[in-house]
């Protein structure tokens, strides 16, 4: 039987950060843009949050790392707002 992946499990080539609602909202525009994220580029999945105004959280963003290099970089400010982010990867402690 197939299970959705809960809120816990995060796959290998994958990375998640808790955001604000103010990071959300400069974010959501970003959805499939490329950015750095523990020293590997990643692509930020944002769509779960559209549309945001009826979105109550928790705003639980997700990158993935494999083939980042396809997707568009996302601009310089975003890049320094995902930087303050504390991302989680696998294995990590929490």
């Amino acid at each position: 039987m197939d299970h959705p992946l809960s809120f816990n499990q995060i796959s290998p080539s994958q990375t998640t950060a808790i955001c604000t609602r103010a990071q959300a909202e400069q974010l959501i525009s970003y959805d499939h843009h490329r950015v750095t994220v523990l020293g590997k580029e990643c692509v930020l999945l944002i769509h779960e949050w559209t549309p945001i105004k009826d979105h109550i959280g928790p705003f639980i963003l997700t990158g993935v790392f494999h083939r980042a290099e396809s997707y568009p970089p996302a601009p310089d400010e975003i890049q320094i707002l995902i930087n303050v982010l504390k991302f989680k990867i696998r294995g990590q402690p929490r």
